[in-house]
């Protein structure tokens, strides 16, 4: 019994051990402050009533870009695709594809038109990533709308940099990166990879969101193809 009580005893002791050893994920409020400043920023650039809205699209691309990494983002969402484009074949389809993800991440946020962000937590994924949860409220239902956004530190950590957003939609949430990662891998592993191929179907998909912007039809993402 005694034997059963020193064992009992340092197993407890060595969970202890093991707890107090473990690194506590705890949220970076650096990060937190970033997307809490950056991020409305956005937003009030496309409530911004006194650009023309060519100025808005302009404006709204500059923030972006200081917001969001667009080239990494572009790499990333060729998936395995990115190692066997040469260099001038990216720099090709780069162009093509920042248009397409401003235009994607502007007819998500334009919901959100006239709306404040505000944090409500974070959570560490490892040393330099952590999603931060946000909530706005949608100017077309009137709800609070949960938003995520996946924040990478820099390695000396000095700057922060968007990897991609993450809306809610009623209970499920579309990761804008990860959406068009799926689309793209797919598409270029049925066309040989070929990224002539790809720029040209990005193409097909901007003057698609263009029309629905004409008519009113709202956002052309979720598409097959």
């Amino acid at each position: 019994m005694k034997m059963f009580k020193k064992l009992g005893m340092r197993s407890l002791a060595t969970a202890i051990v093991l707890v107090a050893a473990t690194p506590v994920a705890f949220a970076d409020k650096k990060s937190e402050a970033y997307v809490q400043a950056n991020a409305n920023s956005v937003l009030q650039v496309l409530n911004d009533k006194s650009l023309s809205q060519a100025a808005r699209e302009a404006k709204f691309g500059e923030y972006m870009n200081k917001f969001a990494h667009m080239p990494t983002i572009a790499r990333r969402v060729l998936g395995v695709n990115a190692r066997s484009v040469s260099e001038p074949d990216f720099n090709k389809y780069y162009k093509t594809f920042e248009h397409y993800a401003l235009e994607v991440y502007q007819v998500h946020f334009d919901q959100f038109r006239g709306e404040a962000l505000r944090v409500v937590g974070s959570k560490d994924d490892d040393d330099r990533r952590s999603k931060v949860e946000t909530v706005i409220k949608s100017s077309q239902t009137g709800k609070d709308t949960k938003v995520y956004w996946d924040v990478l530190k820099s390695q000396d950590g000095a700057s922060y940099r968007v990897r991609d957003v993450g809306i809610d939609l009623g209970g499920s949430v579309l990761w804008l990166a990860q959406e068009q990662q799926a689309q793209f891998e797919s598409f270029l592993n049925r066309n040989g990879g070929n990224i002539d191929k790809l720029i040209g179907r990005i193409n097909v998909l901007l003057a698609d969101m263009e029309q629905r912007k004409k008519d009113g039809r709202g956002s052309a993402f979720k598409q097959n193809g």
